[in-house]
């Protein structure tokens, strides 16, 4: 996995930077302690996240949920997965998520952290085109990643790939 930047992450998710951990802060941010490279809106309090940040919050979070449209309706679910050269990349069975990525979907893929008692958090989003991994050493590799399903009622042998073409991000505070 990529170094964090921790300062800067602990800074975005709102934060405080202990040595070379961050913990929550109880303090929420305000114009003197948020980070200079996000913009908040004073009047909505949101500012948007550069995709670097994103990437590096794709990369902390285990758990996502994963947007499709099936028989004609849409369809979130949640699913644990890893960010892996610059792609959502999770483990599934025959299904209507395997469907989605065989029929090459345009699908939206999300994760946040929230803090209802400051009502401060964020979201990343990430929009593209969903894939099942057929090839072999690609297969192998994503092997190697050891991501393991939550859901343990059955194994799921099948890696599917989402490839970005857009990712984007928000910070409330």
């Amino acid at each position: 996995m990529p170094s964090v930047r921790p300062r800067l992450l602990a800074r975005t998710l709102g934060a405080k930077y202990v040595g070379t951990t961050a913990c929550t802060s109880e303090v929420p941010l305000t114009g003197l302690n948020d980070p200079e490279y996000v913009a908040i809106d004073v009047t909505s309090k949101m500012g948007v996240i550069d995709e670097e940040t994103c990437v590096e919050l794709l990369e902390s979070t285990p758990i996502g949920r994963i947007g499709f449209a099936t028989d004609g309706e849409l369809l979130v679910l949640p699913i644990n997965f890893r960010w892996y050269e610059h792609s959502v990349v999770f483990r599934t069975l025959t299904g209507q998520k395997l469907a989605a990525a065989v029929e090459q979907q345009h699908v939206c893929f999300e994760v946040d952290h929230w803090n209802a008692d400051t009502r401060t958090g964020w979201s990343v989003v990430v929009q593209g085109v969903a894939r099942d991994v057929t090839h072999w050493a690609e297969e192998a590799r994503l092997d190697d990643l050891g991501l393991i399903p939550w859901a343990r009622a059955e194994w799921r042998p099948i890696w599917v790939r989402i490839e970005p073409t857009m990712i984007s991000g928000r910070v409330l505070r």
